[in-house]
C-alpha cells in the first residue's frame, strides 16, 4: 500500500505556477492605468493578463504603451525578454532579447502573441516557454507609458519602478 500511494505522488503532473497582483490607481489622469497582472507560467507556455483602468481603442492624443519585462536569471541583473506594446486598436507588439537593461538583436521569430480586449480593459500576452528558453523558473515586471501630454509623460510601473514578481516555478 505504501509503495502505491508513493507511485502515485510521483506520477502527480506538476502544476503551473501563477500569481495575481494589484496596483493602486497611482497614474492619475491615465485611462491606461495598470490595476492588476496575473502571472501564469505553466509547463508549455507564460500567461500574462495586464488589466487597466480604462483601455481605449483610440488616442485623442498621443497613445500608450506597456513593456512586460521577463526575468528568466537570478543570477543575471535584469530582464532576459521584453514584451513592448501599444494599447491602442491597430498597435503592434515585439517580443525582443534584452542585455544589461537594453534590447539586443533582432524581433524574436517564435510562438507568441498579444491581444487587446477594449470591452474588459485587458491585455493578455502568451508565449511559448521555448520561446524563452525554456527556463525552470521567471519572474515579471510590467510598465505602462502614456504620451498622451507629451510633455508630462505618465509612467506607472506595477506596484512600484523596476518591481517583478517573485520568481514562479514552470509547471
Amino acid at each position: 500500500m505504501i509503495l502505491s500511494l508513493a507511485s502515485l505522488a510521483i506520477a502527480a503532473p506538476a502544476m503551473a505556477e501563477k500569481i495575481g497582483l494589484a496596483d493602486p490607481a497611482d497614474a492619475k489622469p491615465s485611462p491606461s492605468d495598470v490595476r492588476r497582472m496575473t502571472v501564469d507560467h505553466g509547463a508549455n507556455e507564460l500567461f500574462v493578463k495586464v488589466r487597466f483602468t480604462d483601455l481605449r481603442r483610440n488616442s485623442e492624443a498621443g497613445p500608450s504603451g506597456i513593456a512586460i519585462f521577463i526575468d528568466t536569471s537570478s543570477a543575471i541583473p535584469g530582464p532576459e525578454y521584453r514584451l513592448g506594446s501599444g494599447l491602442q486598436a491597430g498597435s503592434d507588439y515585439q517580443l525582443v532579447r534584452m542585455k544589461d537593461g537594453k534590447p539586443v538583436g533582432a524581433p524574436l521569430i517564435c510562438d507568441h502573441r498579444v491581444r487587446l480586449d477594449f470591452g474588459r480593459d485587458l491585455l493578455k500576452f502568451r508565449a511559448a516557454r521555448t520561446c524563452l528558453k525554456s527556463p525552470d523558473e521567471l519572474r515579471v515586471g510590467a510598465k505602462m507609458t502614456d504620451l498622451y501630454d507629451g510633455s508630462h509623460p505618465i509612467t506607472d510601473w506595477l506596484r512600484q519602478p523596476r518591481s517583478y514578481t517573485k520568481f514562479l516555478a514552470a509547471g
